[in-house]
């Protein structure tokens, strides 16, 4: 059977301008074809399923690049994480899953999850025994001892500890790494301006990860992490808050090592929505949490980095306290609010750039003929109002209806 969706226009993902009445055929889980709808072509006798939206934009499925899928999201995500069974963590996942494929995520990355509790609710989805976006999972990350995520990660002090961590994950059948390279807000005690491994630690990271055919993302919040991160080579830096290490600094912005990061061609996943969200559900954290002590500085200094070609991807950190599997659409968001980019490039970094960093921009992030049919219908032109994307018709995740005209299916 075919599905044929139609709407007002389609966004491909690439940057190029909207095509007018566009329509897009499915078949067997892939994008068939692509046309206007007056030169749409459907037989007398073709079983034939069309989802017609008047008014709505065809665009690719979101890709929401850093998750936690075990964390509860709310208050005390702490205190869950540190008491909570197993158990309870894959109910919490199986439940965050369904979440961001319901608002419109069909490719979800989780960066650091228990081993035993991510890889069977990776195997679940597809398998299809319980519904979610396609996943790339890294597993537990690897830190320090008593470093940032200890609490579910595998700790490792030395170079050849950490080969050894990224070579089990391997054999575990992580999709890719993720390693902490300063302290982090989340975990009490440790410290967020200061690094918890050297660039040669990491670059004995990247070069093993690169050896096995994954790539790393590394969580630094601190000046000298990032640095070390960008020597390395780390594949997708998380966060790049550039933190200073003396607190009454807040930040040690270095444009030089900005512009080492676009010329290396890595990927920058700044987590910006946090701040906004903790405004909106009422949270105030101190800057020394790692958080935006100075938001108007922040995006000035993102800002900066997008000018110099830094590429960057859409990852929400779900699964932080106010940071709902549901709330993708408002990074790309707050990028054309406070970053001040075009909706247009928001929505590029939103698919096509994101798929990218993974490794799987042949497969997903761009509507084209033979990719997976991850297609989304939002009510109204995301690319003269970003906010659009709060308001998702209709979501096709390989091939498969989630969402239609507004009501869920799954």
């Amino acid at each position: 059977m075919k599905l044929v969706l139609k709407s007002d226009q389609l966004i491909d993902g690439t940057g190029a301008d909207p095509v007018p009445n566009a329509a897009v055929v499915v078949k067997d889980g892939r994008i068939a074809e692509i046309t206007s709808q007056d030169k749409l072509e459907i037989g007398e006798r073709e079983d034939v399923e069309i989802i017609d939206v008047s008014g709505g934009t065809l665009m690719p499925g979101f890709i929401e690049m850093h998750t936690h899928i075990h964390c509860s999201a709310q208050t005390d995500a702490y205190t869950h994480i540190m008491t909570e069974s197993d158990e309870t963590f894959i109910m919490r996942g199986v439940g965050a899953v369904r979440a961001a494929l319901g608002s419109g995520v069909t490719t979800m990355r989780d960066l650091g999850s228990r081993n035993q509790v991510i890889l069977p609710i990776k195997a679940a989805v597809e398998d299809g025994i319980i519904p979610g976006p396609r996943m790339i999972v890294a597993g537990t990350p690897i830190t320090t001892t008593g470093g940032h995520c200890n609490m579910f990660g595998t700790e490792a002090d030395t170079a050849d500890q950490v080969v050894s961590a990224i070579r089990n994950q391997f054999k575990l059948g992580a999709d890719c790494i993720k390693i902490m390279s300063t302290g982090g807000g989340f975990t009490p005690g440790t410290n967020v301006r200061a690094p918890q491994y050297p660039a040669e630690t990491l670059k004995a990271a990247v070069k093993d990860a690169e050896r096995l055919g994954l790539r790393v993302s590394a969580h630094c919040h601190a000046t000298a992490g990032v640095k070390n991160c960008v020597d390395a080579g780390i594949h997708n830096l998380i966060h790049c808050t550039w933190l200073a290490e003396n607190e009454e600094d807040m930040y040690d912005y270095d444009p030089d090592y900005a512009d080492m990061i676009a010329e290396k061609g890595l990927y920058v996943d700044p987590t910006l929505a946090l701040g906004r969200l903790n405004d909106i559900r009422g949270r105030n954290r101190p800057p020394a949490s790692g958080a935006m002590g100075d938001p108007a500085e922040r995006f000035e200094i993102l800002r900066d980095m997008w000018d110099r070609g830094v590429k960057f991807v859409t990852g929400m950190d779900a699964g932080m306290t106010n940071a709902n599997f549901d709330d993708f659409a408002y990074m790309p968001q707050i990028m054309v609010e406070e970053m001040h980019i075009t909706p247009m490039e928001a929505i590029v970094c939103s698919t096509q750039t994101s798929a990218e960093c993974l490794g799987l921009d042949d497969e997903i992030g761009t509507l084209e003929v033979g990719k997976s049919a991850d297609v989304l219908i939002i009510n109204g032109d995301p690319s003269a109002d970003i906010t659009a994307l709060h308001d998702v018709n209709t979501i096709v995740s390989q091939g498969k209806v989630v969402k239609r005209e507004n009501d869920l299916v799954i």
